[in-house]
């Protein structure tokens, strides 16, 4: 995993009440600009716990007090739907996959997850056609077939087709190939790809497997699984 450099932090500002998080603006090694970042001293990340400690020392200045609590307080919002509920409790598995550095098994469950999310879109779409007394074909049966079906059907464009292919490969070779790494065949070419499509305006390309999981492949199966989620229902 390559190790994260810490250029420049700026602004630190408590952000919880029992002083166990700070909130400041970081620049990186992996990072092209600045961005808000929240320091805790309970960080499971190295740099996040070094962060804290250093703001804590007073290196990067005296520590801002907390916002107002009107300020911070999020606006109440209704009860979140199902597919919502589940992408919470997917998160929550996929971070201890992380969180065990376990990185095979965070690319396929990501993977596993888009997959489902679109047999679930086609499931819908097929209901819908039938209702209209319009054919219905077989449903596909491969992660790629879903990616064409609905393609072809109209739930995603051409550049999600694009991103889910590179998604479907890098899980593909995770998940057959013992020796998954850079080398492993088109695994690398799928990875920058997702990086220039999702992430070049906000990360430094580094070729390291661990990052380029961490970073860029989740992030981008994060953004597809947000997206399908808010695609219309009905129609």
């Amino acid at each position: 995993m390559i190790k994260i450099e810490i250029l420049s932090v700026r602004n630190p500002q408590w952000a919880s009440e029992d002083g166990s998080a700070i909130n400041c603006r970081i620049r990186t090694n992996t990072l092209v600009e600045e961005v808000p970042f929240t320091a805790s001293k309970h960080d499971l990340e190295p740099h996040g716990r070094e962060i804290y400690a250093r703001c804590l020392a007073g290196e990067f200045g005296d520590i801002a007090p907390m916002e107002p609590k009107s300020a911070r307080e999020p606006m109440l919002q209704s009860k979140l739907p199902p597919e919502y509920l589940l992408l919470e409790r997917f998160l929550l598995e996929a971070n201890q996959e992380n969180n065990r550095k376990s990185f095979r098994s965070v690319v396929i469950v990501w993977g596993s997850l888009l997959d489902n999310l679109l047999d679930e879109m086609l499931e819908r779409e097929a209901l819908r056609a039938a209702v209209a007394g319009k054919p219905v074909g077989k449903p596909p049966q491969t992660f790629n077939g879903r990616i064409e079906r609905a393609l072809q059907v109209g739930l995603i464009d051409q550049d999600d087709a694009r991103k889910c292919h590179h998604i479907r490969c890098i899980r593909n070779v995770a998940a057959h190939d013992w020796k998954f790494s850079l080398a492993s065949t088109d695994v690398l070419p799928s990875f920058r790809a997702l990086y220039e499509t999702d992430h070049s305006q906000t990360l430094v390309f580094h070729k390291d497997l661990d990052f380029l999981v961490q970073q860029v492949y989740s992030a981008s199966c994060a953004m597809l699984v947000m997206r399908f989620m808010r695609l219309p229902q009905e129609r």
